[in-house]
C-alpha cells in the first residue's frame, strides 16, 4: 500500500495527483507506518492487518489538518455538531493489532 491508497480511502476524488494533498498524504502514511512499526515491534502480524492499521492511523494524522484545536464540525441542514478527534492517531489500530502485539502492563 501507498499514499495513494490513503487518498482513495480517505476520498479525496478530484485532486491534482501532482497537488500538496498527495505530498502531504505521503508524510502521513510515512508517520503512520512508523508508529505502526513501533507498536508492533517483534511481533508477527499479519500484512493484511498491518496495512489496515497504517491505513487507519494515515487517516487520522491526514484529518487532524482539519480540525481546529482537536474539535471538528460536519455540516448538517441542522447547523452540524461539534465532534472532539481522538487525540492518539493511533486510537483505530489497538483494536486491530491487540490480537498479534497483545496488552503491555505497567
Amino acid at each position: 500500500m501507498t499514499a495513494a491508497d490513503l487518498l482513495a480511502y480517505i476520498s479525496t476524488e478530484g485532486l491534482d495527483p501532482t497537488s500538496s494533498e498527495e505530498t502531504f498524504a505521503g508524510a502521513c502514511w510515512e508517520q503512520a507506518a512508523a508508529l505502526i512499526s513501533q507498536h508492533i515491534g517483534a511481533a508477527t502480524v499479519p500484512t493484511i492487518i498491518t496495512e489496515r492499521a497504517t491505513l487507519e492511523v494515515g487517516a487520522e494524522l491526514f484529518h487532524r489538518r482539519d480540525t481546529k484545536n482537536g474539535i471538528s464540525q460536519f455540516m448538517s441542514t441542522d447547523g452540524g455538531q461539534a465532534l472532539r478527534v481522538a487525540r492518539d492517531p493511533m486510537v483505530a489500530a489497538y483494536p486491530l493489532l491487540a490480537p498479534y502485539v497483545g496488552r503491555g502492563i505497567a
